[in-house]
């Protein structure tokens, strides 16, 4: 009887141990989410699918059109992302205009020329100076 048990016992294991296995070893039904929680840039969002060889194929803009930022005392920043020369154009309140050159980032799109910095994240874009922040908005929808 306890031969029985036994052998019983070890087939189960077997089987349970072989079906792990066999799950661990597939490719997943679908594949991963893109970006995760990687903020789409402009830059991003300026690369296409590859299109089929038959296609010709479209080079991204190089400078997209300007894009608003709208403080919560109704202030405006203007800025205009060149990706060609990876440089963005800030233009601030009275009109003061300041280009700078894309810099390092943990997240999302920053620009700095190490005293002044714009930074680009989640469709939130803030101004500083040194460690003062100048402005601080979102993109104004259009739509």
């Amino acid at each position: 009887m306890r031969r029985c048990a036994f052998a019983w016992f070890s087939a189960i294991l077997i089987l349970a141990a072989l079906i792990v296995c066999a799950a661990c070893s597939g490719k997943p039904d679908t594949p991963p989410a893109s970006g995760g929680d990687q903020p789409v840039t402009r830059d991003m969002a300026a690369a296409a699918p590859t299109p089929p060889s038959d296609q010709p194929v479209a080079a991204p803009a190089a400078v997209l059109p300007p894009v608003v930022y709208v403080s919560a005392s109704g202030e405006r920043l203007t800025v205009v992302f060149d990706n060609a020369a990876r440089t963005v154009r800030v233009t601030l309140p009275g009109v003061r205009e300041v280009t700078l050159p894309q810099a390092v980032s943990g997240s999302g799109a920053r620009y700095s020329d190490g005293k002044e910095t714009f930074w680009e994240h989640h469709g939130d874009g803030t101004y500083s100076v040194g460690d003062k922040v100048v402005f601080e908005g979102k993109v104004l929808d259009t739509e």
